[in-house]
């Protein structure tokens, strides 16, 4: 009885073991396979061919090809080889040369997935390259025909608009460009669901660009984003993308007229980002009221813009003060915006004129629920009077300051009390303190299209001047907002430098309110 309980007990505990340690995820079907591996690169999503002959022709179903060519690729391999360079030679390794790394590889990623039938349709390719030549045009020209052939297959498009989101905080600066492609990295996976089709062209770095977009890809009536940088666009005279949602035009070369042409044939767009567009000096984006977001970044040449506002959610703007106060014109009103990024280029505003018009610029936003200020020194110049009066922020929720503040500096906390006490309806600050420029680099006054500035380096940037014998101040200052509203205060990259330390105390002896409050410190050879 024992032998025979203690036999069969263990048997059945065995017959459970292959199903508690089956692989469930090789179960699924190609298509649930396909779409978790398109959120993976391509090239990590093909590795999954070598689990088991289950998952051999899995990358077949994947919906989003993503290829990014590493930095410092040489695809012309003709000066890498050893050997004399006599015509002889040339000769030779011109008959055996391979094809360029890169392209192959992105059109191997395509013929992969045209291996099987019935797979679902290709919903966004995205490529970057590094390094572009003349001869790559006809491959490329391949992979948009490609895409556009993979877009008219598509499901229909759902007429929802997309969803906005606002911007977080970041614990340092972000990239001016989103990475190539720069859709909300924020976005659910719903909503990335939705777009049926992105076509990214390549990033050619070259100077002029070489790769003209085919005119074959402004008749896309089922392309749902579209992003190019680095390209001419040339379009032609009639323009037809009916369900274009999403544009990102990046380092264009094209003049206003064809951009405005361009964007007359989306009637469906909802969001417009332009980036060192060096020759557009003018933009008139009307009718309809379907945008929701707009972003002019290092737009330098761009002199005037007049858009259709009535459903504007999101307002980005980044470069220099406007030279006049009529350099936004918005029919529709503001009220729809939530959130606006001013970004300023260059040296700090100074002058009557620029602080004039930069106030304009602002007045513009006054029912924005989160406002965001970036500029070269913490404030820039808000505390100076100049004739246009400061307008009341009633709106506001969120302020979000960044910029330097050097140890020396005296103005912030007067700049900061003027924001304030226009704000009265505010619940959440937060201030990202810049690393302080050398000399040097204030002299030049340059704006640096890619700012980017990694982690590490960031953190040696901080000119550390702390001062634990300073007397500091304890100015009592009776904003309303800072005694009842506000809930939360952020103090990002904070060193303990002398006018920090005065700005937090500030702070914190004048909100009693405060239930939220957070400190990241700057890293570096001196804490805090």
């Amino acid at each position: 009885m024992d032998g025979g309980e203690s036999s069969g007990g263990p048997l059945k505990r065995r017959r459970k073991e292959p199903f508690a340690s089956a692989d469930r995820l090789s179960k699924l079907d190609d298509v649930a396979l396909g779409h978790i591996l398109s959120f993976l690169p391509a090239k990590q999503a093909a590795r999954a061919a070598v689990l088991s002959p289950r998952w051999r022709y899995v990358f077949a179903a994947v919906h989003t090809v993503s290829l990014d060519e590493p930095e410092g690729t040489d695809n012309d391999d003709d000066n890498s080889r050893g050997g004399c360079d006599s015509p002889s030679d040339r000769r030779q390794r011109r008959h055996h040369r391979q094809p360029p790394i890169f392209p192959s590889a992105v059109s191997a990623a395509i013929i992969a997935r045209q291996r099987r039938r019935g797979v679902a349709p290709l919903r966004a390719l995205r490529v970057a390259m590094e390094r572009y030549r003349g001869s790559d045009s006809t491959m490329v020209d391949q992979w948009v025909l490609y895409a556009v052939q993979q877009a008219a297959t598509a499901p229909p498009i759902s007429q929802a608009p997309p969803t906005e989101h606002l911007p977080p905080l970041h614990s340092s600066p972000s990239p001016t460009v989103d990475d190539v492609g720069s859709q909300s990295d924020d976005e659910d996976d719903d909503e990335r669901d939705r777009r049926h089709e992105e076509c990214i062209a390549p990033r050619l770095l070259c100077d002029p660009p070489e790769y003209i977009v085919p005119r074959l890809l402004f008749s896309c009536a089922d392309l749902r984003s579209l992003s190019l940088s680095s390209c001419r666009l040339a379009p032609p005279r009639t323009v037809t993308l009916p369900s274009l949602v999403s544009l990102l035009l990046s380092h264009v070369p094209d003049a206003s007229t064809d951009m405005e042409r361009l964007v007359c044939g989306c009637p469906r767009l909802a969001d417009l980002t332009l980036e060192v567009c060096k020759a557009v000096t003018t933009l008139t984006v009307l009718g309809g009221g379907r945008l929701r977001r707009l972003a002019l970044r290092c737009c330098h040449n761009l002199a005037t813009v007049t858009i259709d506002s009535s459903g504007l959610r999101t307002f980005e703007y980044r470069g220099a003060v406007p030279d006049n106060v009529s350099f936004l014109t918005m029919h529709g009103g503001t009220r729809s915006i939530a959130y606006c990024k001013v970004d300023l280029c260059g040296a700090e505003a100074t002058s009557e004129a620029e602080l004039t018009n930069l106030r304009h610029l602002l007045h513009l936003f006054v029912n924005a629920k989160h406002l965001h200020v970036e500029s070269d020194r913490l404030g820039s110049g808000l505390h100076k009077d100049v004739t246009t009066r400061f307008a009341s922020f009633s709106g506001l929720r969120h302020l979000e300051m960044r910029g330097c503040l050097p140890t020396s500096d005296t103005g912030t906390i007067d700049a900061t009390r003027r924001v304030l006490e226009h704000a009265p309806n505010l619940e959440a600050l937060s201030l990202a303190f810049h690393p302080q420029k050398s000399p040097l680099e204030h002299a030049s006054g340059v704006c640096h299209e890619a700012d980017y500035i990694p982690e590490e380096e960031l953190d040696a940037l901080h000119h550390l001047g702390y001062n634990p014998d300073s007397v500091l101040a304890t100015p009592i200052a009776m904003i309303p907002c800072l005694r009842s509203k506000v809930k939360e205060i952020n103090l990002v990259h904070y060193h303990g430098g002398t006018a920090q330390r005065a700005l937090a105390k500030f702070l914190l002896c004048n909100a009693p309110a405060v239930d939220k409050l957070w400190f990241e410190f700057a890293k570096g050879p001196h804490f805090a």
